[in-house]
């Protein structure tokens, strides 16, 4: 054991040597000959049989393969490649001190790439390498003290993602911190200080560092690719003129950084790994004015380097929507680069709510703003509490009444043996009771009834009984504790048992003097009698009771197990007899569901500003989820739906509001209510966040009377309001007549043009916006992609230039991409409600076929699991977020289908964080952790609280896929569980995915084939 009083001496006898390759020490001499420099390719060569040494202390490994390490055109590096791995706490050190030295930062992170990697290309392998196949692992590293003979090849430097670092540059870096900054990290038996000196031992860092001289500028895009500089719009330059810059390197001798175009664009760009992307020009950084450390010297360095991102945030957030191949990425179908893009926001806030209790409470708080409010949602209750913001949670409420206990033995014995059960009045409801003392005061107390899962999941052979129910909850108060189960035997309609046993679990969750705590009891019963009486529960409500119903809309689609206002009645494929009731039902074609919950909120101001909320989660009690793996403690017992959500102000906020005003406000409404102030822009704010509102829905339903309008007319609108009318005149039914007399206010004329070309488009063509959006990010991708989505399949059926498989890019890119990792969480249940078997069989086949396709790429990287809320209930997971190497993020309410993508109407936002962090947007970085975290039930440390294994390994994108793939691979550890491929066929046909899963134009003609399968599911269930 090491001990205080070994340590010192450890430290007097062997100095910085006795923290030994994690101490951040530094060589003198990096090779034992002087390497040649090429300052295009960023390397250094070493001839044989003159070895490299090592430059810190670190491991070394050899690969056959190529590794994950990028050279200066962006490329992978192919082939064999040696890698010295710098020690990682080694790396943290020499990091800070850069940081602090020459950016004058605190925070121990660095504003200049700092080197974590040296590559070595051509060097001598060893004997065994001819013998490593492919599916081989890599031969075992093995420990490099600071100075260790290497091997000779080509050298390159790079920083903790892998991106190429200048040699010379990191060479000079390294020598000032030896010579003038802290030449206590100067390891002696690495050589001497004469080394640091331009006349020093050729391999020696003053001989490298004087190889060149000046600043080096190298530009890369949000990805770590090559930048490329858009066809049209805005490049970068240095000084005021001169052709637009590639990705370099390139000589900065003087004048600053900026964009080819002196007004609006949609280009940012801004230092990496630390830095914020903008459009302020950019100069060489001077040094602090303040040396680091104390009493040394202002540094000079002979060589500077620096890496700029850029990015053109419509390319990054829309994709490709002109006609021309961008990047590898193909252009947009014709109809689909005519049609009014979504608006590119900049400079909001975003504020993620990671689970339904924040999102619920997120809901109250723009729902109590003084101006409108509108909801949206599939279905909306106003008799349920919602939490009174985003962050209150179990255990400070609800508010104890009583003193809270803890759990005691005796209290454990008695809440298992003095359980009763009985039957309330008539009914298939059961009332479980407790008696005085029997359970803690203030527990929050939850019933699980083992029920029967039906053969949908296994079949009744292998199980007893064993899926947890939803049961029933309490808060146990100094008086006992009854709960209520609805009809725990599942048999609706039916006749009950009679005297039958209860068979359940039991958790109780304690908030006592302990704190909180809670514990699982299993296997209890108790005999069911009758003459129960149900538990009087007090009235509930929620802001929404306050909002109009002529502000909200719905869409209880029975796709999603909703029961519907009325019963459909006609043939006509679009459902829309109940549009313009308060509230609103959108129109929909038969078996389409609307999945997007919105709610926003004005302040009152004028012009003001929009809160807004987009969330998958429906505005109701199934919603208010806290921590799943306690029973969602302090909320009422039900399904396991998981409810994030995103909170947007600014410009975001608007877009989102106008996309609620749409679902609640037909367009003969809308125009009228546009003419209002609050529905100008705000001005721009001064947040890092950067987005787009997208949507996705089917043709005709958006406006079914504008989809009489011919194509040709549509795509020639005017863009005045009355040229506009006269063309469309023509074709408007009377039920559109007043549109034709109405006249805009003055300032609201753009605004109403605008909505009727947008309006006029989706009704003919239907929207595919995040189709495009995915597109662009996936063909981008190299590290990580991370999706949580409730269906998962391929996004096309056929190759009309309106129609893209994801699935089928994603495969593209495992196969060219080595390093490219896939994580994809899906529900183990597909989220559709009673009657659609058969359509969720059809994606349950679309699901395997995907991830067969996925895993025949490369099955090591690429993980599938389903998600897990309280242990033994399978979480419901009902919209997308998709995450891309940390830089580019789309969360929502769509799903990864060509359902989800084209048919449903859904609605994203995608955005990046123009915060840069580690070379990625920092909030999206965060947004991908926690999501991960919720799900393996880990949360981010307190101040000063050690943090959890899972929530450190989670922070970098290799190791989160690597803590997956091996949770996964052990079963799940019943955090999660690995794929279930669903029912054979034979026993559950699947439907045909024309109609199951279809394409979102052209879905008319199809469902007239399959009339008969609407006329099964019946007037009630379309």
């Amino acid at each position: 054991m090491i001990n205080q009083t070994l340590a010192t001496l450890a430290f007097n006898q062997a100095g910085m040597n006795a923290m030994g390759a994690a101490s951040g020490q530094l060589a003198t001499r990096w090779g034992e000959a002087l390497p040649t420099y090429d300052a295009a390719a960023m390397t250094l060569t070493l001839a044989g049989p003159a070895r490299w040494m090592a430059p810190i202390g670190g491991s070394f490994q050899w690969h056959k393969f190529g590794v994950s390490l990028r050279d200066a055109s962006g490329a992978r590096l192919d082939g064999i490649v040696a890698v010295f791995r710098f020690h990682p706490q080694a790396a943290l050190r020499v990091r800070r001190l850069i940081g602090q030295r020459y950016d004058e930062r605190t925070d121990g992170r660095a504003s200049r790439p700092v080197p974590w990697f040296a590559a070595i290309r051509g060097g001598e392998a060893p004997a065994e390498m001819p013998d490593i196949k492919p599916n081989d692992p890599p031969l075992a590293p093995t420990s490099a003290d600071v100075g260790a003979p290497l091997t000779h090849g080509t050298l390159s430097f790079h920083d903790e993602r892998g991106l190429i670092i200048d040699p010379v540059a990191v060479a000079a870096m390294f020598r000032d911190l030896l010579s003038d900054g802290f030449p206590a990290l100067l390891n002696p038996s690495t050589g001497s200080a004469a080394d640091l000196n331009a006349s020093g031992n050729p391999g020696g860092l003053g001989r490298i560092a004087g190889l060149a001289t000046g600043t080096r500028l190298h530009i890369v895009d949000m990805f770590g690719g090559a930048w490329a500089n858009p066809a049209t719009g805005a490049g970068l330059r240095i000084g005021t003129s001169g052709s637009p810059l590639g990705a370099g390197p390139h000589d900065w001798t003087s004048g600053t950084l900026q964009s080819t175009v002196s007004g609006v664009s949609n280009l940012r760009f801004g230092f990496s790994p630390e830095g914020a992307l903008g459009t302020a020009q950019l100069s060489i950084p001077n040094f602090p004015t303040t040396p680091f450390p104390s009493g040394s010297s202002t540094p000079t360095l002979g060589r500077q380097f620096f890496r700029v991102v850029a990015v053109d945030l419509g390319l990054h957030l829309l994709g490709n929507r002109g006609s021309s191949t961008v990047e590898g990425v193909v252009g947009a179908d014709g109809a689909t680069q005519l049609e009014p893009e979504p608006l590119v926001r900049d400079g909001d806030t975003l504020q993620a709510t990671v689970d339904g209790q924040a999102t619920m409470g997120a809901v109250t708080e723009i729902g109590a703003q003084t101006g409108l409010v509108l909801a949206v949602s599939p279905t909306i209750s106003t008799s349920v509490a919602f939490p009174a913001n985003r962050n209150v949670r179990w255990p400070t409420v609800p508010a104890p009444i009583g003193t809270a206990e803890d759990l005691s033995a005796e209290q454990s014995a008695r809440a298992r043996n003095e359980a009763t059960a009985a039957y309330v009045d008539a009914t298939n409801d059961v009332v479980v009771t407790w008696p005085i003392g029997a359970l803690p005061t203030e527990a929050h107390v939850r019933v699980f009834p083992r029920v029967d899962p039906g053969p949908a999941v296994v079949q009744l052979s292998e199980l007893d009984f064993a899926l947890r129910g939803e049961g029933g909850s309490g808060i146990a108060a100094s008086t006992g504790l009854s709960v209520l189960l609805r009809d725990p035997y599942r048999v609706g309609s039916g006749s009950r048992p009679q005297a039958p046993e209860l068979r359940f679990d039991l958790l109780i969750a304690t908030r006592g003097p302990a704190g909180a705590r809670s514990r699982v009891l299993g296997g209890l019963s108790a005999q069911v009698g009758i003459g129960g009486t149900a538990p009087v529960r007090p009235p509930a409500t929620n802001v929404l009771a306050q909002v109009p119903l002529d502000q909200r809309g719905l869409s209880p689609a029975p796709l999603l197990g909703l029961v519907p206002t009325a019963p459909a009645s006609g043939s006509d494929p679009v459902l829309s007899a109940l549009g313009e009731a308060a509230p609103r039902e959108s129109p929909r074609f038969r078996t389409m569901a609307r999945t997007d919950s919105l709610v926003a909120g004005h302040d009152g101001g004028a012009p003001g500003n929009w809160a807004a909320l987009v969330s998958p989660g429906f505005l109701d009690a199934r919603s208010v989820r806290g921590d799943a793996r306690l029973g969602n403690p302090g909320n009422d017992a039900g399904p396991e739906d998981h409810a994030p959500g995103l909170v947007f102000r600014g410009r975001l906020g608007t877009d989102l509001a106008r996309a609620a005003l749409r679902r609640t406000h037909h367009l003969v409404r809308r125009l009228p209510e546009l003419n209002a102030e609050r529905w100008a822009d705000p001005a721009a704010g001064t947040g890092t966040i950067a987005g787009a509102v997208l949507q996705n829905i089917a043709e005709i339903v958006e406006s079914p009377e504008l989809s009489l309008v011919p194509e040709t007319v549509v795509r020639g609108l005017p863009a005045n309001w009355t040229g506009l009318v006269n063309a469309v005149s023509p074709f408007l039914p009377p039920s559109m007549g007043s549109l034709l007399t109405s006249v805009p206010a003055p300032a609201a004329g753009d605004r109403w043009v605008a909505e009727v070309r947008r309006e006029a488009f989706a009704a003919k063509q239907g929207r595919r916006d995040s189709q495009w959006a995915l597109l662009w990010a996936l063909s981008h991708a190299r590290t990580l992609v991370y999706i949580e989505t409730p269906l998962f399949g391929a996004t096309a059926a056929g190759t009309a230039p309106h129609e893209v498989d994801l699935v089928a890019l994603l495969v593209a890119r495992l196969t060219a991409e080595k390093d490219l990792r896939v994580i994809v969480s899906v529900p183990k249940r597909i989220p559709f409600g009673p009657g659609y078997e058969s359509f969720a069989q059809r994606h349950y086949v679309s699901r395997n076929a995907a991830v067969d396709a996925l895993r025949a790429a490369d099955p090591k990287r690429v993980v599938v699991y389903h998600p897990v809320g309280f242990p033994g209930r399978q979480e419901i997971v009902r919209g997308a977020l998709v995450t891309v190497d940390d830089v580019w993020a789309l969360s929502g309410t769509s799903s990864f289908s060509r359902r989800g993508l084209t048919f449903d109407g859904s609605i994203d936002v995608c955005f990046i964080d123009r915060q840069l962090r580690d070379g990625v947007s920092a909030a999206i970085a965060d947004r991908r952790r926690l999501a991960m975290a919720r799900t393996l039930g880990v949360a981010p440390p307190l101040a000063g609280e050690t943090p959890a294994a899972n929530w450190v390994r989670s922070l970098q994108m290799r190791s989160a896929f690597e803590l997956f793939r091996e949770i996964v691979g052990r079963g799940g550890d019943g955090l999660v569980e690995p794929l279930w491929r669903g029912l054979p066929e034979a026993d559950l046909p699947a439907l045909d995915a024309r109609i199951a899963d279809p394409d979102g134009r052209g879905f008319p003609a199809i469902s007239g084939i399959f009339a008969s399968v609407l006329a099964g599911l019946g007037s009630a269930r379309v």
